[in-house]
């Protein structure tokens, strides 16, 4: 089971009650994708396409400027069409991105779900977006495991998909940045 909390407040809050280092929201994007009824349905892109422009352009980042990564993962197939849409790597080609070893620890150039991700460690239904915040956390603030702490991790990005992406469904993507 796991039991998260999260507390949103000023910096001078956190400070004075002493959590150390802050971890901040730089930018967010949210959208929805439906096929209207059926009509005019692509299943080659999801909501992540608008929801990942909108957090980096508010975060004033690039996608090559994250030193982490922390992506639901609810099949296989949604971490490459995440990757693609979100801007990591041309559309078409997160399958090369991941068979390159780019998402892994201490060698690649996108580190991913340390924590070992919802197909290796739980598929927590209804809370996998709070998992995808905490690791993120983790890394920031240098609390994660060892043997994966990504080495000074100051950006990273939280992404993740709801409902079914063939029919209709959300995402939302969070830039989070150590203070």
């Amino acid at each position: 089971m796991v039991n998260t909390l999260s507390i949103v407040s000023r910096d001078e809050f956190h400070v004075a009650a002493g959590f150390q280092p802050l971890v901040r929201m730089i930018g967010h994007g949210e959208a929805i994708k439906g096929p209207r009824g059926g009509k005019d349905l692509d299943l080659t892109y999801s909501a992540g396409v608008w929801s990942g422009p909108r957090a980096f352009e508010e975060a004033g980042v690039t996608p090559k400027d994250i030193k982490y990564a922390s992506i639901y993962d609810s099949f296989t197939i949604t971490v490459l069409m995440q990757l693609e849409d979100i801007g990591f790597c041309k559309k078409g080609e997160g399958g090369k991105f991941v068979a390159d070893g780019n998402l892994i620890s201490g060698v690649g150039k996108l580190p991913f779900n340390t924590d070992g991700g919802g197909l290796c460690s739980n598929h927590p239904v209804n809370r996998g977006g709070m998992t995808k915040i905490i690791e993120a956390v983790r890394q920031l603030r240098g609390e994660a495991h060892p043997k994966v702490q990504v080495a000074n991790c100051d950006l990273a990005i939280a992404h993740g998909t709801g409902g079914l992406l063939g029919v209709r469904h959300a995402a939302s993507t969070c830039i989070l940045e150590r203070v």
